[in-house]
């Protein structure tokens, strides 16, 4: 499994790695945001399509 593209690619890889472990505390943030306002979209896609619904002719 050691492709030319592996070769090219694992640079890229281990520069990369200290960046995603400094994001990780943000996208661990996101995700508790995210599944705090899940209700929320839920009920906003509820109302769109009850609105859609209403509005065709």
């Amino acid at each position: 499994m050691n492709s030319p593209f592996t070769r090219e690619f694992t640079p890229f890889t281990r520069e990369f790695a200290p960046f995603t472990r400094e994001f990780s505390p943000f996208t661990r943030e996101f995700a508790r945001f995210t599944r705090e306002f899940s209700p929320f979209t839920r009920e906003f896609a509820r109302f769109t399509r009850e609105f859609k619904k209403d509005s065709s002719p």
